[in-house]
């Protein structure tokens, strides 16, 4: 099996070289990569502006790795469409922090595995919490061999995979959910002219089946997406005909 990594927090980021180690088992690993930090970028993709690829020969040991300046989606596209990879799944992340809910609108992690998606290739996006990498570096082999092995990867389906929130030290298992809601508030900070955007997310309530309240109660989250976004499974359409 050939497998791509990517992420969004780019090629210097500890998650690639946790994914590289965990995924060797299953095939040969490709990596393409964004040069700089690119989280928050959803799916956007570089039309206006040229693209850099360099390969990256000595960044990884037997691991083929280009940087890309663009964004996640970019990458998947670098992997399929330029360097023509024959690749069989993709892998994204780990990222650093949790992308649930309706933070997989702003994410970059989930949007290099939504790329693969349009291409019909299975693929994982990979979250732990802030700055959690011993949660992930423990669980993250488990995950694989879940999926992997228990045949739940297929075309057109991403898998987003969120580890137990960093107060949780050990998970209490895996649990399938659906995907919650979050809300992140913004605040305006003036610094020298230039405003900066940051905040946090409000709390919010959340079914016992989301990916939100899986977390939060030590588990490790797998909610199956898609790239149809067409509302409640087509039912307010069939009530309008």
């Amino acid at each position: 099996m050939n497998i791509l990594i990517v992420n969004d927090d780019g090629i210097n980021a500890r998650g690639i070289e946790m994914l590289i180690r965990a995924a060797e088992p299953y095939g040969k690993i490709y990596v393409v990569a964004p040069k700089t930090q690119q989280s928050a970028v959803g799916q956007g993709i570089t039309i206006h502006e040229p693209l850099q690829i360099d390969e990256e020969p000595d960044k990884f040991h037997n691991v083929q790795a280009w940087s890309i300046s663009g964004k996640p989606a970019d990458c998947v596209k670098v992997a399929m469409e330029y360097l023509r990879l024959d690749i069989d799944l993709v892998l994204s992340g780990i990222n650093d922090g949790p992308n649930l809910g309706t933070d997989i609108l702003y994410s970059g992690t989930v949007a290099g595995a939504t790329e693969a998606c349009i291409f019909r290739i299975p693929s994982i996006a990979i979250s732990t919490d802030f700055a959690s990498w011993e949660i992930a570096e423990r669980e993250i082999d488990g995950v694989l061999e879940f999926l992997i092995k228990g045949d739940y990867l297929q075309p057109g389906v991403i898998m987003n995979v969120n580890f137990q929130l960093q107060e949780h030290r050990q998970s209490k298992g895996i649990r399938w959910t659906r995907q919650g809601y979050r809300i992140f508030s913004a605040k305006f900070r003036h610094d020298d002219g230039k405003y900066w955007q940051e905040g946090n997310w409000v709390p919010t309530k959340n079914l016992a089946d989301t990916d939100v309240t899986a977390v939060s109660e030590g588990y490790i989250s797998i909610t199956p997406l898609g790239v149809d976004r067409t509302i409640h499974d087509y039912k307010m359409l069939e009530e309008r005909k």
